[in-house]
């Protein structure tokens, strides 16, 4: 997306969205318009890249760190039924 072809209005609504859709993610929703127009253009940008960047990060790394918390509740769940096993063959 090309933000230096967006007028200053336009880039606040895209600013307003990235950040209520990154809060929205969180759990956090603030669904009001923030004044915006003490901010210069380049400010603006830079806002909507961290926002977005921000929103991307934490849709790849979520993912991931749910597969690392079910990777290790597996494998001492797998531990704890070969122990049961174990030890269920010892007394007999």
């Amino acid at each position: 997306m090309n933000l230096h072809k967006l007028s200053k209005k336009e880039k606040e609504e895209l600013y307003n969205k990235s950040t209520n859709d990154l809060q929205r993610y969180w759990g956090n929703p603030i669904d009001e318009i923030l004044d915006l127009s003490n901010l210069s253009d380049d400010d603006l940008e830079k806002g909507i890249k961290n926002n977005m960047g921000q929103l991307r990060f934490e849709k790849i790394i979520s993912p991931i760190g749910k597969i690392i918390k079910y990777s290790f509740i597996t494998f001492v769940a797998l531990g704890i039924i070969g122990l049961l096993i174990f030890g269920i063959k010892q007394l007999f």
